[in-house]
């Protein structure tokens, strides 16, 4: 159930019939039920993954603080579950070879594609916000949750489950248990956002989607450079609204249920440097990717030499951060090169302000904020060659058609 269709619609104005009629705690069961059967439209094997998994974090989180004292052990059991079961359904082929043909025996059907057909629906970002739940309970910024209901509906609340945002325990679990109510000024934001981000992902998303001729990102050298290059153009705004899109519908969509979903999109292409364009593009997983890989990298490299010019600080957790980022995306060495091209990037972005610090952009002429707004974006724009290509031989042979002028002399 795709959650721009009408039956989505109709499961959304079905829950709401009976939503505000009643109490906190029956509100938090009706979510779940909703959200439960909302996912077993997909399969009912993407439901028991996502039982095993809240009952496994639920547990964990338990042990990772008791009587008040963080327990590390416990910490890294609980991100171990959480990463090999990511692990295993994404890598499987070499994780378990024998894994796709016992689950084929038994009814569940992984396709050509292996068992990755779950992450389009949700597993990537449940993953993620189990994860930080766990690290938060350690750190003492949230306490273990002891509602398991409240605990199922934070991973599975169905207008953020199949791409987010990622909201972290410590925000959502107390809207959870506070009462909700929406007034006319929610309601027409709530509607707005609805509105705006369906015709973002529906009509202006879809109809770039379908100017892409079939055949570019397979055999890109068919197609001469200002093809390439206006194709490119159009793949980057269409990818920005589909992404964009989504998250106003389920932000509009949760805001009915009086829940605030995070913001995650900020005009990113407005961005003047690599950094400022990852605090506004998909920017709940950039803020997570920050706080649970880059500042504990950082951190642990800054421990052993705290100078401003530590170059295994100016290197490892930009581009530890980014490749991360690019497995988390997806699988294959395609998005390992995304995710390198964009650790390299700010690792040369924050090398260069070490180098000839720049000071706050907005104080900058005109003239170089619209410079340095120009480059962020030709650079952003290369990198989604490697996101889109089938593999890295296509990805060269886009960027080299771009460069090949000479048919047009």
């Amino acid at each position: 159930m795709s959650i721009t269709s009408l039956t989505f619609a109709g499961l959304v104005l079905l829950t709401l019939a009976f939503y505000y009629a009643l109490p906190r705690r029956a509100q938090n069961l009706l979510l779940l039920g909703v959200s439960y059967a909302f996912y077993a439209t997909w399969s009912w094997w993407y439901l028991l993954v996502l039982w095993a998994l809240t009952l496994a974090n639920f547990g964990l989180a338990q042990r990772v603080r008791r009587k008040g004292q963080p327990r590390r052990g416990a910490l890294w059991a609980g991100i171990a579950v959480n990463v090999a079961a990511l692990a295993v359904l994404k890598y499987e082929s070499f994780f378990v070879p024998g894994l796709r043909a016992t689950l084929d025996r038994i009814g569940v059907q992984t396709g050509a594609g292996g068992l990755d057909v779950l992450l389009p629906v949700g597993m990537s970002f449940y993953i993620v916000a189990a994860i930080s739940y766990q690290a938060d309970v350690y750190r003492g910024l949230v306490a273990p949750a002891d509602d398991l209901v409240d605990f199922a509906v934070y991973l599975a609340y169905f207008p953020k489950l199949l791409a987010g945002p990622i909201e972290r325990a410590r925000t959502f679990l107390p809207r959870l248990a506070a009462p909700r109510v929406v007034d006319d000024d929610a309601l027409r934001r709530a509607t707005a956002l609805i509105v705006v981000g369906a015709v973002r992902k529906i009509v202006i998303a879809d109809t770039l989607f379908a100017a892409l001729p079939s055949g570019l990102w397979d055999a890109p050298r068919q197609f001469a450079a200002p093809e390439l290059a206006g194709y490119l153009l159009i793949y980057a705004f269409a990818l920005y609204n589909d992404f964009a899109g989504y998250t106003g519908v389920a932000r509009g969509v949760s805001a009915l249920f009086g829940i605030e979903l995070a913001e995650n999109f900020n005009a990113p292409y407005f961005a003047h440097s690599l950094t400022e364009f990852w605090n506004r593009w998909h920017i709940t997983l950039s803020q997570w990717l920050r706080d649970y890989i880059y500042f504990p990298t950082s951190r642990a490299l800054l421990r052993r030499n705290p100078r401003r010019d530590n170059i295994p600080n100016l290197i490892a957790p930009p581009l530890l951060t980014m490749l991360v980022s690019g497995l988390w995306h997806g699988t294959g060495w395609t998005m390992l090169l995304w995710g390198a091209l964009h650790g390299l990037y700010l690792v040369a972005e924050r090398a260069l302000a070490l180098w000839r610090p720049a000071g706050p952009s907005h104080l900058q002429p005109r003239w170089r904020q619209m410079l340095a707004m120009g480059v962020v974006f030709v650079l952003v724009l290369l990198a989604w060659v490697p996101f889109r290509a089938p593999d890295v031989g296509a990805a060269r042979d886009y960027w080299l058609g771009m460069l090949d002028w000479s048919d047009l002399s």
